[in-house]
């Protein structure tokens, strides 16, 4: 009996496992951050009071 192929084949097995878990892993991770922004209520809000805003100005500021 030649021990390398009943060797060849649980290392076989054992590679192609760990291939399908990592690319489990890899899958939920990029599911889960794809989704992590699920469920937020509204458009994103700036910081700080409204007042501090800078968007929404015309180009160039008119002079007072």
């Amino acid at each position: 009996m030649n021990t390398r192929h009943a060797y060849s084949r649980g290392a076989h097995s054992r590679r192609a496992r760990m291939a399908w878990a990592m690319t489990c892993i890899i899958a939920l991770s990029v599911a889960g951050s794809v989704l992590g922004a699920c469920g937020r209520i509204g458009p994103p809000q700036p910081p700080g009071p409204r007042s501090d805003f800078t968007y929404n100005r015309t180009y160039p500021a008119p002079d007072r």
